[in-house]
């Protein structure tokens, strides 16, 4: 197979590369663009402009430039910390995954959390006492041993900090659940039954105490794990541009081993807003996977040999309103909006590879609600819910922020911006990175009215979705922006997390999920596919529909 590349000559005084990353430029993107939209009947990526004559279209994988044992991935959202006790989104779990270890890790589609650091576990009869034996084998990237203090000191240091994955434990886990019974063996005692247990562990992830420990500062660590990684996963840090480029290197000799000898030695993120230079930047072979790709370029590059999940996911979107602040603070204002949604039209965005929500579980999900019609375009409902606002009129103007680069969050906007003009409400469209936008959720007086989200898949319950996105405990996560509280459901949920009998969990969380339809609190937009693209250079890829093990590293290799 020959390679073939672009040569710098026949672009004037335009320089293809980027000397400090070895990408095009985004100048140099377009001007390709431009010719070779002007070259009909040659390949797109397979000329070199020495040899401008017609020739047959070539696959991706006969163009792409050649990487032996290295993926380089473009991503439209940054890393704003790989701290595990804090981050809890898709980049940043994809990232913590690689780097540190747990107990379990989920893998395959449906989802199954596998033993990890785990050899065996023993569960008792009412399912609150669990007794997990460490592998002997298992050590931190500096070579010491991965004990059954270093779980607990993650455990507790998970709990303290109470960020991010520590409300995957809330209520079910304090200082005290874990006990150390010898160096390898741990016994975890919950506050109360919890079916899921099993599945909240692979985000129990364990740091190096020691390590820790030297550098825990006055934040407990914080400051030190933002760019630093003390685990003992299958990668570590190399290369680390934050903004720009993240380099995980694999460690050798990592204590598990590799699924196979023609592991990854490296992969990169390579952080690219634009929706446009991502595409570009993936046909040219400047990269070989990209997340958060629109669906129109999905369907388009499939078509070109690229590769996109067709299985059912876990991920549902929706637009988060401000339950606390302005306009949105008022129940009717939210049913208005809700009834003012365009959902049919939204749903063509995708392509018609997604499913309209029925409320905030996805379709197929164990007690996902099917009781009701759910909400759906009907402006004069819209007007009579309006009408019971202090704003019958409308006259108000509310902010819809979105995140730099997602082409279909732009396109939410842009409809409900059309949809609310009806209602004499105005929507300001405004794009925001994805790190900024997570600081201002944590305030309700500085999150937006309007934000959408990809919503919680952290594992495959009920509670993920509805504790994480639901629970007053949760306001000012980024599942919960909107800083949504109802006591009454906040006893609902807490009941739920210590029922495990399914009739009477049925009743539960269809009452559940009753008020918050009934509350408004988003607009429960779509269950979407997935948003990744692969290049044919990429094999092994196994898709888990989990958050973050969408992305597994580990297992990935090459065809070079």
């Amino acid at each position: 197979m020959t390679k073939k590349n672009f040569h710098h000559k026949g672009f004037g005084k335009n320089k293809i590369d980027d000397p400090a990353t070895g990408f095009m430029t985004a100048m140099d993107r377009r001007t390709f663009l431009s010719l070779s939209g002007k070259i009909s009947g040659m390949a797109l990526l397979g000329l070199t402009l020495a040899n401008c004559g017609p020739s047959e279209p070539e696959t991706p994988s006969q163009s792409i430039q050649m990487r032996p044992d290295k993926i380089i991935m473009g991503s439209a959202v940054d890393l704003y910390t790989i701290d595990p006790a804090i981050g809890f989104d898709s980049a940043i779990s994809s990232s913590l995954k690689n780097l540190y270890d747990a107990l379990f890790r989920h893998v395959g589609n449906p989802p199954r959390a596998i033993p990890w650091l785990a050899e065996s576990h023993e569960v008792s009869k009412d399912t609150r006492e669990w007794i997990f034996k460490l592998s002997k084998n298992a050590v931190f990237h500096d070579n010491t041993p991965v004990t059954a203090e270093a779980v607990k000191y993650s455990a507790n240091r998970m709990l303290r900090i109470n960020k991010g994955p520590a409300n995957l434990f809330s209520g079910i886990m304090d200082k005290n659940s874990v006990k150390v019974l010898d160096s390898h063996t741990i016994k975890i005692s919950l506050l109360q039954p919890f079916g899921p247990f099993l599945h909240t562990l692979p985000w129990l992830f364990v740091v190096n105490p020691e390590k820790v420990q030297a550098h825990a500062g006055k934040d407990d660590g914080q400051t030190w794990l933002s760019d630093h990684a003390e685990g003992s996963g299958p990668f570590t840090i190399g290369d680390w541009k934050p903004g720009n480029i993240y380099e995980f290197k694999a460690v050798e000799n990592y204590w598990r081993g590799w699924p196979d000898k023609k592991h990854l030695k490296s992969y990169v993120r390579k952080v690219i807003n634009d929706n446009e230079n991502k595409t570009i930047a993936l046909e040219l072979g400047e990269v070989d996977m990209v997340d958060w790709a629109s669906p129109e370029v999905q369907v388009k590059l499939k078509d070109k040999g690229f590769t996109i999940v067709e299985t059912p996911t876990l991920e549902i979107y929706e637009v988060k309103l401000n339950n606390q602040r302005g306009f949105t603070a008022d129940r009717h204002v939210r049913k208005a909006i809700s009834y003012a949604f365009d959902y049919k039209t939204l749903k063509k965005t995708w392509k018609d590879r997604a499913t309209i929500l029925n409320g905030p579980l996805p379709p197929g999900l164990e007690f996902s609600y099917q009781d009701r019609e759910p909400y759906h375009l009907d402006l004069k409902k819209a007007q009579q819910e309006l009408a019971k606002s202090p704003w019958p009129d409308g006259g108000f103007l509310l902010d819809y922020v979105y995140v730099t680069g997602l082409e279909e969050e732009r396109i939410t906007g842009e409809l409900l911006r059309d949809q609310l003009a009806l209602l004499n409400i105005t929507v300001n469209i405004i794009p925001m990175a994805w790190a900024d936008a997570v600081t201002t959720f944590n305030d309700f007086n500085t999150a937006p009215s309007m934000f959408p989200i990809y919503s919680s898949k952290a594992y495959p319950d009920p509670d993920n979705y509805l504790w994480s996105g639901y629970h007053s405990s949760q306001a000012g996560q980024w599942t919960n922006p909107g800083h949504y509280k109802n006591p009454d459901l906040d006893i609902l949920l807490e009941t739920a997390r210590k029922t495990v009998e399914k009739s009477e969990l049925k009743i539960i969380y269809g009452r559940i999920q009753k008020t918050i339809l009934d509350d408004a609190v988003n607009i429960f937009c779509l269950s979407t596919p997935d948003h990744h693209i692969l290049s044919p250079r990429i094999k092994n890829y196994t898709y888990c529909p989990v958050m973050g093990s969408d992305e597994d590293f580990y297992y990935l290799q090459t065809a070079d």
